[in-house]
């Protein structure tokens, strides 16, 4: 049995192409928000890490958001998905370069949108200073990856009124995320 431990920004995402990977794995998910703390998130990561050692490989469903996340990982058959960033899990660097030629965008998942006034707390960042933080970003993209983007427009409109970034939405499959999975699980094949 393999184990996914995946950032919680993941979670319905992955539960959603679970019975597509093709083979079996118990999920562990993460707090989301983790990245702001890099000790918060080595603790949190190295006792999950632990947790499922004796699995016959573990995938780990997080970008570099720790710059020491490979020597985390070291000790354990542990591969990271190929990704700097949950926005490059769900849409390819291709797609954000494409997009980029338009302007700065703050990018929005489902995961993120459920959890983004939690990880602005862990900021310490209010209205006012999320503003002037995120004053430089032309607006918000919402990766559309469940296909239900109306189901979170009170969350954009609430997103929006906060931060004073206009969104849209950007339609994505989870054809790339699931693809991050498999190759992670082809590597700790070979």
């Amino acid at each position: 049995m393999y184990a996914i431990i995946a950032c919680g920004v993941f979670q319905k995402e992955l539960e959603r192409i679970a019975g597509d990977l093709g083979f079996p794995f118990e999920a562990h998910y993460l707090g989301a928000g983790l990245h702001v703390d890099f000790d918060e998130l080595a603790d949190a990561l190295k006792a999950e890490l632990e947790k499922c050692k004796d699995c016959e490989g573990i995938i780990v469903a997080y970008g570099e958001c720790h710059p020491k996340i490979g020597e985390i990982l070291e000790p354990y058959h542990a591969a990271l998905i190929n990704c700097q960033n949950c926005i490059d899990a769900f849409i390819t660097r291709k797609a954000v370069e494409n997009k980029a030629r338009e302007g700065l965008y703050f990018y929005l998942s489902p995961g993120w949108i459920e959890c983004w006034r939690e990880i602005l707390a862990k900021l310490n960042w209010g209205q006012e200073e999320s503003r002037l933080q995120l004053g430089s970003f032309k607006g918000s993209v919402f990766m559309d990856t469940l296909n239900n983007a109306a189901d979170y427009e009170q969350d954009l409109i609430e997103f929006l009124d906060f931060t004073l970034l206009p969104y849209e939405i950007m339609p994505a499959d989870l054809e790339h995320f699931k693809s991050l999975i498999l190759e992670a699980k082809n590597r700790l094949e070979e």
